[in-house]
């Protein structure tokens, strides 16, 4: 018993001693509003993969997947309830996680290494954050860019910049970035594998610096000062092996974001099928691609013709439905064109900018001056068959009628071939782009390439052109400003 009385004390004076530590550190954790359970301090060679990652996650989820139906490349397939997104009804929950995940983990994580005392650290993540600044305004309009990440100042509602003003200040952050990634101090810290884009090759990351820079000047219309960069022997994106972007691993965390917004629905497969849209157009230019892009349906017989579906239209379409169609879900979204393993894959990497979008704008450059643009088109058509492995372009850039074409008539080619070459890739890029091109008399896409859903929110062949804003922000920021799908940006014709 004796025994007993004393364990029974020692574990009471224990616990009490316990309850006693835990107040005390409570206390203290409450006084410093800090978390104990997170490092105060972190270098700059932890902070710069997590917030490469972040911005991987960011345009390959959300933005791209808005991005797969709106250039038209993707739609609901059998058994899928069609998105409000498919019918150009965005409602602010839509785009919450790509807006928050942007400000919140990558620009917070980019915004740390802006005020290290690594010089070529800072660097990256300016020409990063120049990157996903013009990614947000291009997709929402005016953005919070000055006031943004002032959290620690007391800037809690950030007052918003216009697109004009964002893209104002994006050149001069970019050379700000391309300046500090060629510090030549001793003793400054250099990137080796902790950057998950280029591995510490600074080369490749002026190169990226310059290519991004020359997005900002044509997506702005500065044509002379675009001209003047290209030609000026400054290095680009030339190559597949200098594309920016982020590769991911075949593991249940670390997968290609878009890949897993499918995989998480078990059992149903990937339940998106290939548009009429994009079909149609490869096979109208008997585009070889066409079967890298996309695998033959198995239905009604294996290897059968490639066939889409008119976006948003397969349950309203009487054409897709019983008795037409039948079988399981499955079964029927075997009957169509699905995105093959090049492009749709746990593995594939999320794509910020590539060697053919760098030649497409390198050739635009001139086009746009008048000066003749015919090998650069070509570099970039050639860069898109060798991605996929479709072999020479040689004969297929024959029929195209590019070289001694018009100015217009070269711009409308362009648009086509590069949309064609973003095809499961870079669908929010994409789908910029194609507002872009798509001007008054040259309604390329709305007036030919499109189709319209027979429920479009909008009226019959009336298209989105903006995102909308978030929830959270609308509802935490007065400064918000009011947005509309209809709402275009300063450079949107």
């Amino acid at each position: 018993m004796k025994n007993k009385l004393n364990m029974l004390n020692k574990m009471k004076w224990l616990l009490t001693c316990a309850v006693l530590i835990v107040a005390t550190s409570c206390k203290k954790a409450l006084d410093i509003n800090t978390d104990p359970n997170k490092a105060l301090n972190a270098t700059p060679q932890l902070v710069l993969p997590a917030a490469q990652v972040e911005l991987g996650l960011t345009i390959g989820n959300t933005f791209d997947f808005v991005g797969s139906m709106w250039a038209q490349y993707w739609t609901g397939g059998h058994g899928v309830s069609t998105s409000l997104l498919e019918y150009y009804t965005m409602q602010s929950v839509d785009v919450e996680s790509g807006w928050t995940r942007a400000y919140a983990r990558a620009m917070k994580d980019f915004n740390y290494l802006t005020k290290s005392e690594e010089p070529i650290y800072s660097g990256i993540a300016k020409i990063c954050s120049a990157y996903e600044f013009q990614m947000l305004t291009d997709l929402f309009g005016d953005i919070p860019m000055a006031d943004a990440m002032k959290g620690d100042e007391g800037v809690f509602t950030p007052t918003f910049n216009t697109t004009q003003e964002v893209y104002d200040a994006l050149i001069p952050l970019i050379d700000e970035g391309i300046t500090e990634v060629q510090s030549t101090d001793p003793g400054i810290a250099t990137p080796g594998a902790d950057d998950l884009m280029y591995g510490g090759d600074l080369d490749k990351w002026i190169a990226f610096a310059n290519t991004l820079k020359l997005k900002v000047l044509i997506r702005r219309g500065d044509y002379a000062a675009a001209k003047t960069l290209v030609q000026s022997g400054v290095p680009f994106i030339d190559a597949e092996t200098d594309n920016a972007q982020i590769s991911w691993a075949e593991t249940s965390q670390n997968t290609n974001p878009i890949w897993a917004r499918f995989q998480a629905r078990t059992g149903i497969e990937m339940y998106y099928v290939a548009t009429t849209t994009i079909i149609d157009k490869l096979e109208a230019l008997s585009d070889p691609r066409i079967d890298f892009l996309f695998k033959k349906p198995s239905k009604p017989a294996a290897n059968s013709p490639h066939k889409g579906v008119i976006a948003g239209d397969v349950n309203t379409d009487p054409q897709y439905l019983p008795p037409n169609y039948s079988g399981t879900d499955v079964e029927r979204r075997a009957n169509f064109s699905q995105p093959s393993a090049l492009v749709f894959g746990p593995t594939i990497p999320t794509y910020f900018m590539t060697a053919w979008e760098s030649k497409f704008l390198q050739a635009e450059a001139l086009i746009r001056n008048g000066d003749n643009a015919d090998a650069l088109f070509e570099e970039a058509v050639q860069l898109s068959f060798d991605h996929l492995g479709a072999g020479s372009a040689t004969a297929y850039l024959a029929t195209l009628g590019f070289s001694g074409s018009s100015m217009d008539d070269q711009l409308d080619i362009l648009a086509i071939q590069k949309w064609i070459s973003m095809t499961s890739s870079q669908m929010a890029e994409s789908w910029l782009e194609t507002l872009r091109f798509n001007r008054p008399g040259h309604e390329i896409f709305t007036s030919g390439t499109y189709t319209s859903p027979s429920l479009n929110s909008l009226g019959a062949f009336k298209f989105p052109t903006s995102f909308v804003y978030p929830t959270q922000e609308v509802a935490l920021n007065s400064n918000t400003p009011s947005r509309t799908v209809t709402d275009k940006r300063f450079w949107d014709n």
